[in-house]
């Protein structure tokens, strides 16, 4: 069958689509797949308006940048879907409530009016574009904010073209929310729920035989009975192993920014796709992650295939920057997959998500194979917040972890998130006060209240804490036909009263990561060993610059075993196992010390020291551009 797999706005430019990717190479040994990449359309839609428009005015600042704002921070406040009711609905004028959205982001609102009257022509083109190349079959991807602007080309679609097969599909359509699309607009004919390759393929098999019974079969397919009531399969079947991942395709991706004037404004990388599922999510799923039970168990590809199809890719392609599409990375690839990549001799430039427990090692191995940024998983610097997250570290390690990736001068991204029932205001300020020793280590990208999404546990177990919820008000503006069943249905983020800490603690808290953010350039502790002793280096912004030496070889293991974070009792008992003979009022001594000369972080009982070695520089900035939703995963 023809197939067309379209990526609509607003997905993020600077990758191909991982999941069009995916399908297309899965779909290809049996049918004929195009790509259209309507973002990249859209993108050059709005370019060519600010190109003849008057210099000044806002429709002049049409330029791929706005498009990219819009995709990596519009998510939460609905705005890439609001710029997209007007193509759907034939609504004319920009709601208010949308402009303040834009407002509350930073996204200036005239901007944003321009880019809405845009949106209905762009879709009749993306709909006539699509149907030039004969379809049978139009698969829309959906994710973050392009479930509006999909219906959009879908509905034209299905005018243009009343007999042509519309499939949806893509996270925005897992569980329920892909039934109430199904349910709520007629001109979507299936919803692939789930992964998609082996349900997609089994509704073409069945188009293309003409079985109609076929998709009442499909395991979390949604379909439609003869009198076209919706029908909505139950979700189940085994998921694809590592071995069963196909390739990514990113052919068309390339393609097509390579005839495009979007591509002198972007910097595009490659995508890979190693694993899915979060290893550590499958045993213990963290209170605050959106990912569906059904889709975490955690299966990976062969550490040779890995290798293998990257360098395919970066030979193909000619490109060295890659994003992974990886929840968390595979343990053993810090063993297998780095030190071949190590020996390839290539100027790589990797993004991976990793666990926040990472060990030194394991740090060396990112960085020799040529990963530059990373997503740890951090979250938060005290223990009980992290219990409360079931993130199965304490604020020592997240501190190791931070110095560790600052050693190997690796890009960190991450968010400091609050608002879990049951933290207390004391355990931000006994990070507050300590926020200037960690002026040499990467800040966090910013402090913020967690949400509320569809699949977490605290979303599935009100009793946790979130009893009360609704979904977020854009909702209603983004589908202002849907009573209130279908609308909780389709919701994916929801409101509900804050927990934890607020007030004078998060305001605290933001002032000292804004200090944290201003100092970190200019600051750097470092230490370096010398004839069995510890020389260390203190020139953190605010402190007087200072060096300190630890003489004693008792002393210079204890430093050392302090860097994983331990307490005073353990400190004594490591130390005495390893011909050290000391007592807990030693150590307890000794980390007084320390903390007297602001050389260790302390936190639950526990001490970890903070310096790194002495060639360990500030990292300037984030080198691969990613999507703005850090905090969501590991």
């Amino acid at each position: 069958m023809r197939v067309t797999l379209a990526v609509m706005p607003w997905h993020l430019m600077t990758a191909p689509n991982g999941a069009a990717g995916v399908l297309a190479a899965a779909l290809a040994p049996d049918h004929e797949v195009t790509t259209y990449y309507g973002s990249i359309s859209f993108a050059e839609h709005l370019l060519g308006e600010a190109e003849t428009a008057e210099e000044g005015t806002a429709r002049a600042r049409l330029l791929p940048e706005a498009y990219m704002y819009v995709a990596e921070e519009g998510f939460t406040g609905g705005i890439g879907e609001w710029l997209f009711t007007g193509a759907l609905y034939g609504h004319r004028s920009f709601p208010d409530e949308a402009s303040a959205a834009c407002a509350a982001i930073g996204f200036d609102p005239d901007v944003a009016e321009q880019i809405f009257e845009l949106a209905p022509a762009f879709a009749d083109a993306a709909a006539q574009e699509i149907i030039a190349g004969r379809p049978e079959v139009v698969g829309f991807t959906t994710t973050f904010s392009q479930t509006i602007p999909a219906l959009a080309v879908a509905r034209r679609l299905r005018a243009l073209d009343p007999d042509i097969t519309i499939v949806f599909g893509g996270s925005n359509c897992d569980d329920t929310m892909g039934a109430a699309l199904h349910r709520c607009f007629p001109e979507i004919d299936f919803v692939v729920r789930r992964e998609g390759e082996a349900p997609l393929r089994s509704l073409l098999a069945a188009l293309a035989e003409g079985d109609q019974g076929r998709p009442a079969s499909i395991p979390g397919l949604c379909w439609r009975d003869a009198d076209g009531t919706s029908r909505a399969n139950p979700e189940g079947g085994a998921l694809p192993s590592g071995a069963q991942f196909p390739p990514m395709d990113q052919s068309a991706y390339f393609e097509r920014l390579e005839e495009s004037p979007v591509a002198d404004y972007i910097q595009p990388a490659l995508m890979m796709e190693s694993a899915r599922g979060c290893w550590w999510g499958e045993r213990h799923h963290c209170t605050f992650c959106g990912l569906s039970d059904l889709i975490l168990p955690f299966r990976s590809k062969a550490p040779d295939r890995v290798v293998e199809e990257l360098l395919a890719g970066i030979e193909r392609h000619q490109v060295l920057d890659v994003l992974t599409t990886d929840n968390i990375v595979d343990k053993n690839y810090y063993e297998t997959v780095f030190p071949t990549l190590e020996k390839s001799d290539l100027d790589l430039r990797v993004m991976y998500e990793i666990k926040s427990n990472i060990t030194p090692e394991q740090a060396r191995a990112l960085r020799g194979a040529g990963v530059i940024q990373v997503q740890p998983g951090i979250e938060n610097l005290h223990s009980l917040p992290l219990k409360l997250m079931r993130k199965g570290v304490t604020g020592a390690n997240n501190v190791a972890t931070l110095r560790e990736l600052q050693e190997q001068s690796l890009t960190v991204l991450w968010n400091y998130l609050v608002g879990f029932p049951g933290e207390t205001d004391g355990c931000y300020q006994e990070v507050i006060t300590q926020i200037p020793l960690l002026y040499h280590l990467q800040p966090p990208l910013g402090a913020h209240r967690i949400a509320l999404e569809r699949f977490n546990p605290y979303f599935d177990h009100p009793d946790l804490g979130f009893a009360e919820r609704r979904p977020r008000s854009w909702y209603r503006g983004v589908f202002p036909d849907l009573g209130e069943p279908d609308l909780n249905d389709v919701a994916y983020l929801f409101e509900t009263p804050d927990q934890g800490v607020g007030g004078a603690t998060l305001t605290g808290l933001k002032a000292a990561f804004d200090a944290w953010r201003e100092a970190y350039a200019t600051s750097a502790l470092t230490h370096r060993a010398v004839a069995g002793r510890l020389h260390l280096y203190d020139r953190r912004a605010g402190r007087r610059a200072a060096d300190h030496v630890l003489d004693e070889p008792a002393e210079v293991a204890a430093y050392a075993a302090l860097g994983r974070g331990r307490s005073p009792e353990g400190l004594a008992r490591h130390l005495s196992a390893g011909g050290w003979p000391v007592d807990a009022a030693w150590a307890s001594a000794f980390i007084d010390d320390l903390t007297a000369l602001g050389l260790v972080f302390r936190e639950s009982g526990r001490a970890v020291t903070l310096s790194t070695g002495h060639d360990a520089t500030a990292v300037r900035g984030t080198a691969i551009p990613t999507p703005a939703m850090v905090g969501a995963g590991t």
